[in-house]
Order: structure tokens, then sequence, then C-alpha cells
């Protein structure tokens, strides 16, 4: 016990006695077990390991551990001698933790499904270097090569480790391919851990550790996917669709697709016309990233496209008024995208309708949702690409203007309130894209939830936000402007790091919006402003950076 924390009691290892055996061809060695453990290291030739049930080769560095109880025989094989090294060894295992007393354990044995092994790094050299030393008469050198023992049993775990990673991975991976081969067929979780020889909550451990789903998730999901290819591409009935995919039941299948692709498959039939005309809530900017414009929006939105983000295309885009079913029907949309599932039923009566909940993704996880439910993957993909290209590239520019060390932090300033912005919105290009350093507060709260959104602070506690970098975003109304000129005089305010070297900066309403074509221009912003370029083509509010 060191403090008040109690130690687990781990085994103790103890050489006892060091032997090399030599066996001429077709000649065996027994070992009988007893009263002690051993490991044997082939140092030449090879040959083999047999007991009552099976029997396994042994070559030039295997390396094969024994507990007492084992009984195995090592023969040679016909062409060559084979000489071992056997370490007898006991493992003292702790008996009572108040007097700390360590005893021979009868029933150790290594903790792992095998105990052979091929060509543990070292090993060899190791145990030739214990046997040049067995008969030490030196009590310190006798003590290194107790120390050299253990060593020899770190390597020989290590690699039992590494090698049953491997080996769960490889039948992971069998699984796997089993499953994409036979996902038609009724598939279980016993019958893939079975496959595994691995047991059900297990192999669902190892699996999930692996894949990032369960393994019935994963079967779910690939079946979804070619479900989805013969929505695409064949003119098949639902019930066909469902027989091909696995589920006998085609309304079970129905409600399994709606759960995993988030409309149902009759409406994703529709959402995958060729000619696709969306009305949009909330997602205009993601259908017009992946090639598509739709013909609706709300009024907001399309101001934001035309004014903001300069898109000639928004001149075609009917401005619409919120909560106004009446004056989406006459545009006649294949499809309506909303981001609350509550406008779903009325939406619905018009068109097919996709809610996408504005919370349970970020804008990445958006793009991608939407992007595979009309079939756009490849769309999604080389926006992405484009966009980390442009990424990689403004991040080598500004790393090249800025202190390693320096902070930033982003303000949200309201009518009557102050937030200190994480990773979504204004926080997603500097802290996600050019990974800039928040103030530990904001950094606390991202190690927690890496899409962490925001917190309410007060002016007061201002100091313990403070940073290199200030970003502010003030909204667009006069309480929000009044809120900020009031703060600028606040002693607080004046202490800040960031204002006190002049590195505050007025962010325009673009870094508010949280979608790809923002992004890439808040990329561009942030270069302009971290590496102090021309800022001719900023806008006005952006090139007002505050001294002091």
């Amino acid at each position: 016990m060191i403090g008040n924390t109690v130690l687990t009691p781990t085994p103790l290892f103890l050489l006892q006695d060091i032997q090399q055996v030599t066996l001429s061809p077709t000649e065996a060695w027994t070992f009988s077990g007893g009263s002690t453990h051993a490991v044997l290291i082939v140092t030449k030739g090879s040959g083999r390991i047999l007991n009552e049930s099976d029997q396994a080769t042994l070559l030039d560095g295997s390396v094969l551990v024994l507990s007492r109880e084992s009984a195995r025989q090592v023969s040679a094989d016909s062409r060559e001698p084979l000489r071992l090294l056997v370490f007898y060894f006991d493992a003292l295992q702790q008996q009572d933790q108040v007097t700390n007393v360590y005893s021979p354990s009868l029933s150790w044995h290594l903790d792992h499904s095998s105990c052979l092994f091929h060509q543990v790094d070292h090993g060899t050299e190791l145990a030739l270097t214990l046997y040049a030393h067995r008969q030490a008469s030196d009590s310190l050198e006798a003590f290194q090569n107790q120390i050299r023992f253990q060593q020899l049993l770190h390597l020989i775990w290590s690699h039992a480790e590494r090698q049953a990673a491997v080996e769960t991975s490889r039948v992971v991976d069998q699984t796997i391919s089993y499953i994409h081969t036979n996902y038609a067929e009724p598939i279980t979780l016993d019958d893939l851990a079975n496959r595994a020889g691995l047991t059900p909550r297990y192999y669902t451990e190892v699996f999930k550790k692996r894949v990032g789903k369960s393994p019935i998730e994963y079967l779910t999901s690939c079946r979804m996917e070619h479900a989805k290819t013969f929505l695409r591409e064949s003119n098949k009935r639902l019930r066909e669709v469902a027989r091909l995919v696995g589920y006998a039941d085609e309304f079970y299948f129905s409600r399994r697709f709606k759960q995993q692709v988030g409309v149902s498959p009759t409406v994703f039939v529709r959402m995958n016309q060729k000619q696709m005309a969306p009305v949009t809530f909330h997602y205009a900017e993601y259908l017009l990233a992946l090639g598509i414009r739709p013909i609706g929006a709300p009024e907001e939105q399309v101001t934001y496209l035309r004014e903001q983000l300069r898109i000639k295309e928004a001149d075609e885009i009917v401005s619409l008024p919120e909560n106004t079913p009446d004056l989406i029907k006459p545009l006649q949309p294949t499809f309506i995208l909303t981001e609350s599932t509550g406008d779903s039923t009325a939406f619905s009566k018009i068109a097919p309708t996709l809610a996408l909940p504005w919370l349970a993704q970020d804008v990445f996880g958006h793009l991608n949702m939407l992007a595979d439910v009309l079939g756009m993957k490849d769309q999604a993909h080389m926006w992405l690409k484009q966009h980390e290209q442009k990424v990689l590239k403004a991040k080598r520019c500004i790393d090249a203007h800025i202190q390693k060390d320096e902070t930033f932090l982003i303000l949200n300033v309201r009518p009557q309130s102050l937030l200190a912005y994480g990773a979504r919105n204004i926080g997603h290009v500097l802290y996600k894209s050019l990974k800039l350093t928040p103030p530990k507060r904001i950094q606390e709260e991202l190690t927690r939830n890496p899409n962490f959104w925001a917190t309410t602070i007060s002016k007061d506690q201002l100091s313990q936000y403070a940073a290199d970098w200030l970003f502010v975003h003030i909204f667009d109304d006069d309480l929000s402007r009044a809120h900020f000129l009031e703060l600028m005089k606040q002693d607080v305010w004046q202490r800040i790091p960031a204002v006190q070297k002049g590195q505050v900066v007025i962010l325009n309403p673009i870094w508010f919006s949280y979608d790809p074509l923002s992004l890439d221009i808040q990329l561009e912003e942030a270069v302009q402003i971290l590496t102090h370029s021309n800022t001719a083509t900023l806008s006005k509010e952006n090139r007002n950076i505050l001294h002091g």
C-alpha cells in the first residue's frame, strides 16, 4: 500500500535452474512438470512438440511456456540435431497482504490462449546471455541474471499480447468478410462468435473496438447499403429488396431502413430521382456543396447566400417565409429537407421529407449523411478532400506566423449574455481545422466533448478565459452592440492579454454560419487575419482589429 492506494498483487518469478538439451535426430526429451514451470527456447534446429491430443512444429527461435501441470514431449527432426535451453522457474504468488508473504503458486499458468510463440524479438539473444552466466559465483551477477530472466518473461508476455491482438483482429476480419458475402442469409451474433472461436460477449467487445460498432449493427449497416443500391438502381418491389438483403418481413425491413437511413424506402426512392428539385430549411449550403440547387429556402437563408456568400444561383431560389406549407406546395418539390422533426408531419403531406436534427452531427457529419441518402457520396468525398487540402495549406501558412504557445478565445456577444465558444459554429475552423490552442477552460470542455458548442460566461469570468488572441462575434442588433461597447470600458476587458497586444478581431456574419461553403471562406479569412495579410478583401467589420 502506498498512501491510500492498494497495489494489486502480481506474481513474482524466481529462476531456479538453466539446462541445455541437445537431441540427435529422432531422439525425444520429456517435460513431466512437477514442482516447477519451464520456458523452452530453441537455439538450433527444428523439431516437434507433442502432447496426448496434438502436435506443433518447433523452429529455431521458437519459445514454449510450460506450467507445472503440463506434460510435453519434444523430438528432433530427422535431418539435424535440436538444441534447447530450458529455464526452470517458480511463480510466487502473494498469500497475505498484511504480512506480504509470497509462496510458490501451484495453479499459475500463462494467461493467453497459446503457450507457443515463434521468433520472440531478442528472446534468443537474452536466453543465451542467461545461459552464459548461469554459474555466476558473484551474488550481484546472480542477481543480474534474475533480472535478465524477468526481462525474458516480459519479452514473452509482450509478444503474447501482440500475437493475441493479431489473432483476434484476423478472426474479426474473417467474420467481416463473411458478413459481406452472406448478408442475405440469416445471421445471428452466436453464428459470428462461433466462426471467430470466441464467446459472444468477448467477440462483441473486440469487434466494436476494431470496427466502431457492434457485429449486429455492422451487419445491419451492410444490409442497408445493399438495399440502397437495389432501390436506386433497380425497379424491384420492396418485398423483393427486403428478401435480397436478409429480411423475410418487408415491414420490419422498412422500419430498420428508416432507423438507419432517416427516411423510409419509399421516400428514399423518390429522393433519388434523377431530377432533384428540393425545398430546404437550414441546409441550402449543404445541397449547393453537393451540386444541388434547391427550388425554395427560407428568406434569411436566401439573403445570406446572395449577400454574404455571393452565390449567383441564389437569385433562382424562391424565398419562403417560415411555416408556410401553402407556399411550398405550388413549387412541386421532389423532397423537403428540414432540421426539425416537428415539421415532418405537415411537410410530408406535400413531398417526401427528411429531418436532420441540427445537433445530431457536426458539419461534416451532416454533409455525409445527406450525401448518403441522396446517393452522392462521391461528390461529398470530393468536396471534403478539396477542403482538407485548403486546411493543410492554411495551417502551414498560419503556423509560420504565430507563436506555438499562443492561445485563442472566441467570444459571442448577445444583448444580455456572453458565450465562450467551443468547436461548433465559429470554433470549427479555429479549433478543429487549424488546431489553434483554446484557453484552458475551453480545452477542458473539448476534452470531455469534442463537439462542445459554447458556455455562457459573465464579464467577471473573462480573466479565467484570457487568451493571446480574441475573436469576437457580435449579434447584429443595437442591444448587442451596446453591450459590447460597455464591455470594452471595463477594467476586466483591458486586462485581457489579447486586448493589451492589440489582437482583438471583430468577426463578420459569415463566421456565425456553420456549413460547408461558409467554412471555406472562414478559412481564407483566418489566414488573412493571422498572417497580417492585406485585408482589402475583408468586410468592413472584419478589418476592424481593435488596439486596446
